[in-house]
């Protein structure tokens, strides 16, 4: 979860004048913390302190704590619902006031969670707000990984297992396309694969395996990697199976991609040793026609 961090204050306000230092003490407030805190109760602080020095001193948010729908009460009556969030990620000062002698900073349980697991740098539970969308939970949680997939993101719900969106990844975080941003709801879970860093060379070769992916490297390149070609290899029938599902047919200038699997095919000549065998044999009773032929 997003860890509250209070700005640190001092106890004292410093003010430079005339080349001197002198202080003053900032009066004492009492401000109560309520709800989803570690330390809830009637906590001392200074003049002109926030929002975020309360939360501070009352331990921080607990784990059921939301922090997108804060009430500040002032008076006996709710006077705004504030987004810690922003404050955090975007420096929204509005959501981060001051506070007053006597006023109560209100956690209350946290709704509308959606989970995010997977190439993202902070994978966890956020809390999202009506109207929010696919990208906002992932900026949420940092943003995608380098090896984040470049295939297939997943959402699902907790409510309907067996029903899972597929969104493109390219089409949604690099062309934008506002159709696949879609709309979340309590419960989603976002699973951001990762892309894969291997190639695997399978088939007709000395001595297949999974190699390391290199960017802009050829087939040619893999099949050495795999020893070369074995001996019934056929160089006219090499499959690559993409990443994702798709297949193509390869060559040795084929660019590979991560993920890629090659199947090397077989020489498909029936009774191909007996064929050599013949042209063999062909072959030396040419030669030795020939030769008696000279003698004549």
């Amino acid at each position: 979860m997003l860890v509250l961090a209070a700005p640190a204050l001092s106890q004292r306000t410093i003010v430079q004048q005339t080349g001197l230092d002198w202080t003053r003490e900032r009066p004492a407030i009492k401000v109560q913390v309520l709800g989803q805190v570690r330390n809830p109760g009637l906590h001392t602080l200074q003049a002109y302190d926030r929002v975020a020095n309360a939360v501070g001193v009352a331990g921080g948010p607990n784990e059921q704590a939301s922090i997108r729908s804060v009430v500040l009460i002032r008076g006996g009556q709710p006077i705004d619902t504030l987004d810690l969030y922003r404050y955090m990620t975007q420096n929204r000062q509005e959501e981060n006031p001051e506070v007053r002698d006597g006023d109560i900073v209100f956690f209350p349980l946290a709704e509308n969670m959606v989970t995010i697991a997977g190439q993202v740098f902070r994978p966890g539970k956020y809390e999202i707000k009506q109207g929010e969308r696919l990208m906002d939970a992932i900026v949420m949680a940092g943003g995608f990984t380098p090896i984040a997939t470049r295939e297939n993101i997943k959402v699902q719900n907790i409510a309907r297992l067996d029903s899972v969106i597929s969104i493109d990844f390219k089409r949604l975080s690099i062309d934008r396309d506002p159709a696949l941003d879609i709309p979340l709801q309590e419960g989603d879970i976002i699973t951001v694969p990762t892309t894969p860093t291997t190639i695997t060379v399978v088939g007709q070769v000395q001595k297949g395996g999974t190699f390391p992916f290199e960017p802009g490297t050829l087939l040619s390149y893999y099949i050495g990697m795999a020893g070369g070609y074995a001996e019934r290899a056929s160089t006219g029938n090499i499959r690559i199976n993409r990443w994702g599902g798709k297949a193509v047919k390869g060559k040795e200038s084929t660019t590979m991609e991560p993920g890629d699997v090659v199947v090397v095919g077989e020489m498909q000549i029936k009774g191909w040793r007996d064929y050599i065998n013949l042209l063999a044999q062909v072959t030396t009773m040419g030669f030795i026609v020939w030769q008696v032929a000279r003698v004549q």
